[in-house]
């Protein structure tokens, strides 16, 4: 699990208030610690996250009356698509080290991975939805951005830590 963690550590940090869910059984004890570690790390960035966005957007107090209840919402439906995706790269991760990743494996956990893809782009339609009712278009879009941004350069830290099949 060494050669994964700090990709897990990456994803930790953007999984958001439903991280508990991570100490769920089937972790062993060190991935168990790690996740408690980055359990605590991540309560102290949300609120510079949720700072970041009130700094970019500049909303009225109308407009965050309306915007932070769907912020958070879509905050937690990320928080459990980070943990389907930390689900299946600690799969990943278990068979690589084991070297025993087969086809029938790889071919489910792809499908799996391929499915958060499509739930992650389903969401962020539908918070735009939301978020179009209740501020400014262009904020909604400002938001969309900024988030995209930020999760952008988490999946890049992704993808440099996770080796390639064999």
């Amino acid at each position: 699990m060494h050669r994964f963690a700090r990709l897990i550590f990456v994803v930790a940090l953007l999984a958001g208030p439903a991280w508990s869910q991570a100490t769920k059984p089937g972790y062993s004890p060190e991935e168990a610690e790690a996740f408690e570690q980055m359990r605590a790390l991540q309560s102290q960035l949300g609120e510079g996250k949720r700072d970041f966005i009130a700094q970019q957007l500049s909303l009225t107090p109308e407009e965050a009356a309306k915007f932070w209840p769907v912020y958070d919402a879509h905050q937690q439906a990320l928080a459990s698509l980070n943990q389907r995706r930390l689900d299946n790269i600690v799969v990943y991760a278990r068979h690589w080290n084991a070297d025993s990743l087969d086809d029938a494996t790889a071919t489910k956990l792809a499908e799996q991975a391929l499915d958060i893809e499509k739930d992650e782009a389903a969401l962020m339609e539908h918070t735009f939805r939301k978020l179009k009712n209740a501020v400014p278009a262009v904020k909604a879009v400002r938001y969309l951005q900024v988030e995209a941004k930020v999760r952008a350069i988490v999946r890049f830290e992704q993808a440099a830590q996770v080796p390639l099949v064999p």
